[in-house]
């Protein structure tokens, strides 16, 4: 039996136990400490990962073509590219993480940077936020300048909103000017002095124009529906049906094409002599003959008027106005059939892009006349320069030119180039203001030449030319300078 422990042994033992408990609960606070230092370690590490991430969102989204912006659940910006900053650059830097759309929807009607907002900002705001919260089909919005995006918008599952913007300018101008060409077609049926008439693969009549009214003595109710057959004269009338039976089962069709005298029929039963020449037009869903109808007095004067016509169209549509060299558009359906072929045949392919020293200055100086005047000097100079029927001399856009030289390798390139510069040196074309020094207009040429390879594109040969000529401008201008050759490795 242990002996009960004396008052003078109680301070040793409580001080044992006091020094057990001591340790204790430093070995607990040392725990804790390593426990929150793990935590605080894996907070950093999360939080390095979570930038990472962040970064790689960024860097993902600015190598988007298209405009992109994510907006939260409360309608407040999170993240845009600068695609989309490109679109609205005058308030685009007022743009702030956080920002509510509409802010920043009113800050773009404030700055005029949506054309049909101008003048009706509040109407076109509501509909617009309207458009927002309830996103639906892709829609066109028109920027000034006639520039034109897509935006399509889609909600997430958090309720945020994420908007892409896709740059569609060329394809709206391109509708657009078919609409011209549609609307001049149809003002051209409408007035032109031949009748025109529409019938279906049965043979009834769809369509025609006020100049078969006027042929034929009908009003168009009397015609639409009816057997085109009624405006035929023997023997054309008894053969007709059975001429569309073999025509449907591919035994005719000699009709199509071409020109040929046709006996037909007035309201009033007087015999007309007419010239008929009959198209097919085929669709998914139906086939359709247009018939072009006239006397033989009118036939050559409307096929001069329609080939003139035609031609003035095609014209326009591919060639600079001012210069009458190649357009943009011609330039580039050009440089993509080049490319194609040089990847079938191997053969070499080269670029010349060409800009017109203080170009601004020379029409600041000498006034827009005297600058117009001397980019057709610097155009004809061109195309003097690159001749041979393959080559292409287009205007790219304001005083800068393109040369496409086919089949043409690095020193082919450098002849042109040279060709180019010295020409326009020999009309000594003054530029009193010009920073060279030799008050002559002058040209700077970025120039690539090589073979096209799979894997590249007629684009990047268009941005090693623009590179190329950004070093031209770098070393002082006046020169031409030749881009790295694109290579397969």
């Amino acid at each position: 039996m242990t002996p009960a422990a004396t008052p003078a042994d109680l301070p040793a033992s409580l001080a044992w136990w006091l020094v057990l408990a001591l340790l204790l609960a430093l070995g607990w606070l040392a725990h804790g400490w390593r426990r929150a230092r793990d935590a605080q370690r894996q907070c950093e590490a999360l939080a390095r990962t979570a930038r990472a991430e962040r970064a790689e969102l960024i860097e993902g989204i600015e190598t988007l073509s298209e405009a992109y912006s994510m907006f939260d659940a409360d309608d407040r910006l999170l993240i845009y590219n600068q695609a989309f900053a490109r679109l609205y650059p005058v308030s685009a830097p007022h743009w702030r993480p956080g920002m509510r759309y509409e802010d920043l929807l009113r800050g773009i009607i404030a700055a005029g940077e949506v054309t049909p907002a101008i003048g009706q900002e509040e109407a076109w705001l509501a509909e617009r936020m309207q458009m927002h919260r309830a996103p639906g089909e892709p829609w066109l919005q028109e920027l000034p300048g006639n520039r034109w995006v897509r935006i399509y918008e889609r909600q997430t599952a958090s309720g945020g909103t994420i908007g892409i913007r896709a740059d569609v300018t060329e394809l709206v101008r391109t509708q657009q000017a078919l609409q011209t060409s549609q609307a001049q077609l149809r003002a051209i049926i409408s007035t032109a002095g031949v009748a025109i008439v529409t019938t279906d693969a049965e043979g009834r009549m769809r369509s025609a124009n006020p100049a078969a009214l006027r042929l034929f003595g009908y009003e168009l109710d009397e015609m639409l529906g009816q057997d085109v057959a009624m405006l035929m004269d023997e023997p054309e009338r008894s053969t007709h049906g059975h001429y569309l039976l073999r025509f449907r089962q591919g035994q005719g069709g000699q009709l199509m094409g071409r020109a040929r005298e046709f006996n037909a029929l007035h309201k009033s039963g007087r015999p007309l002599t007419v010239q008929l020449s009959v198209s097919e037009v085929r669709s998914e869903a139906e086939q359709l003959f247009v018939a072009v109808i006239s006397d033989l007095t009118e036939r050559k004067r409307f096929e001069i008027e329609l080939q003139h016509a035609n031609e003035q169209l095609l014209r326009l549509s591919t060639t600079d106005a001012l210069t009458e060299l190649a357009n943009r558009r011609l330039l580039m359906q050009r440089l993509e059939d080049e490319w194609r072929r040089g990847l079938r045949t191997g053969a070499p392919l080269s670029l010349l892009l060409v800009d017109v020293d203080y170009f601004k200055l020379y029409n600041d100086h000498y006034g827009h006349q005297a600058g117009d005047d001397a980019l057709v000097a610097v155009a004809s100079v061109l195309r003097n320069s690159a001749n041979r029927p393959a080559d292409l001399v287009a205007r790219y856009g304001g005083e800068e030119f393109v040369l496409l030289l086919a089949q043409t390798d690095t020193e082919g390139a450098r002849a042109v180039a040279t060709r180019c510069r010295e020409l326009l040196a020999g009309l000594a074309l003054a530029h009193e203001l010009s920073p060279l020094g030799g008050g002559l207009l002058t040209l700077s040429i970025g120039m690539v030449s090589g073979v096209p390879y799979r894997g590249s594109s007629a684009s990047q040969w268009l941005a090693q030319a623009d590179l190329a000529l950004y070093q031209a401008k770098s070393q002082g201008r006046d020169r031409a300078v030749v881009a790295p050759v694109f290579s397969e490795a």
